[in-house]
């Protein structure tokens, strides 16, 4: 077997990403519509201001203390809301060390501070306290902020959001293009399905890395081909039915009191934490 793996291996390995991807978002659905949750109960609109000023009052913190706070808060709120907690920490910690970790390693020998490690004297290359505490305060702030973004899609179906931007001004035409992107994308998936079973079936033999990566690029310029013929045919088809680029939305939403005062509660929880980091109290 070649240094990059054979050819089955790399279809093994996209079949599993692509089953892994849909498994996923039938998760989320599946939470989304549980009625006996806490946030599932909430407006969708109410929701994506409190999600939306979580996540930008995270990122003007500077202390880790009130940034756990405010990550306990979301484990909190995905609790009440009856997600699996394990699951829910899993998608979050998965990808958060790795491309925090390649953003946040510079900043471990950048930062003056007291040196903590010194790995060579000439040229001098320390790791310094201060540098490893803006690290992991970086590291928290994107994984709070991130946990909060993942909740927000947990708990409310991918059409509300859509149709909640819209609500908020959002455009239509921004609106349009992630409701159909959103629709097909699980089509798009079952076509590469398709094509990686049906390419590996006709498979006899394990072939080299130069015939593997020749393959595989077929296969993703035979997708991106069948892509574009299905949005060109989709686009007629809607334009053959009376659109005129403009996203219009059959359901109704109506905030009542339990909206009016989770927003508010929330938002002075936030505002609150936001101050105290900061030094106001």
């Amino acid at each position: 077997m070649s240094f990059f793996g054979d050819f089955m291996k790399l279809f093994d390995k996209t079949i599993e990403g692509v089953i892994k991807y849909i498994n996923e978002s039938v998760f989320a659905e599946k939470y989304s519509k549980n009625k006996n949750g806490f946030l599932q109960n909430i407006d969708p609109r109410v929701k994506l201001i409190v999600i939306i000023s979580f996540v930008i009052i995270t990122v003007f913190m500077k202390n880790i203390e009130t940034i756990l706070i405010m990550y306990l808060l979301s484990l909190v709120m995905a609790y009440l809301s009856k997600i699996p907690l394990l699951h829910y920490i899993k998608r979050v910690w998965l990808f958060i060390p790795i491309f925090t970790g390649i953003i946040a390693l510079p900043i471990l020998f950048t930062t003056p501070g007291a040196p903590i490690y010194i790995l060579l004297n000439h040229p001098y290359i320390t790791i310094t306290d201060a540098g490893v505490n803006y690290a992991i305060v970086f590291t928290m702030r994107v994984a709070t902020a991130v946990s909060y973004a993942i909740l927000l899609t947990i708990v409310t179906p991918w059409n509300d959001i859509i149709k909640s931007l819209n609500k908020l001004g959002m455009p239509d035409i921004v609106v349009t293009i992630m409701t159909i992107a959103y629709r097909y994308i699980f089509l798009l998936m079952n076509i590469l399905l398709e094509s990686m079973y049906s390419r590996k079936s006709r498979t006899c033999k394990k072939l080299g890395m130069k015939e593997s990566w020749i393959e595989a690029g077929k296969n993703m310029g035979a997708l991106f081909i069948k892509t574009h013929q299905m949005g060109e045919d989709v686009y007629y088809a809607m334009c053959s039915r009376g659109y005129l680029n403009e996203a219009k939305s059959y359901s109704t939403y109506k905030i009542n009191v339990k909206d009016i005062l989770f927003l508010i509660i929330m938002l002075s929880i936030g505002l609150s934490f936001y101050f105290i980091d900061n030094g106001y109290f």
